[in-house]
């Protein structure tokens, strides 16, 4: 099966003017960390969704818009899920590759989203039982 990368959203993004260089960037070695780490080729089959939120989450980094935060319930419900320490985890690894730091809201978000995409991992066979 042929997978598509996220040369041609980056770019359309880029030229939008929706995200800038420095967030291409970003979000690229984001996708070689979980290649690295995690042995999970990112692509648009698998993770157009939260490539998608990560841009945005980049881009109101950038511009400083301000995005409400999560309520206490959701973040409490965020914390009980199974793949919650996991996304905890990966948030910290992206926050090492990425050269501009997330806000914590974002980063909040950016955990909700991760947990989603763990599990769409698991239901594609994609996620390795050893991660």
């Amino acid at each position: 099966m042929s997978r598509t990368d996220f040369s041609e959203r980056l770019q359309m993004y880029r030229d939008a003017d929706m995200i800038k260089d420095q967030d291409v960037q970003d979000v690229k070695n984001v996708i070689q960390m979980f290649r690295k780490e995690y042995g999970v080729e990112l692509c648009e089959e698998n993770a157009d969704t939260f490539i998608a939120h990560l841009c945005m989450a980049c881009m109101r980094n950038t511009t400083k818009e301000e995005v409400p935060p999560l309520t206490e319930d959701n973040l409490a419900e965020l914390a009980a899920l199974p793949t919650y320490q996991k996304s905890l985890e990966i948030l910290n690894k992206m926050q090492e590759v990425m050269v501009n730091p997330l806000s914590s809201t974002e980063k909040n978000y950016v955990l909700l989203h991760l947990n989603n995409l763990i599990q769409k991992l698991k239901d594609l066979g994609e996620w390795p039982e050893t991660a």
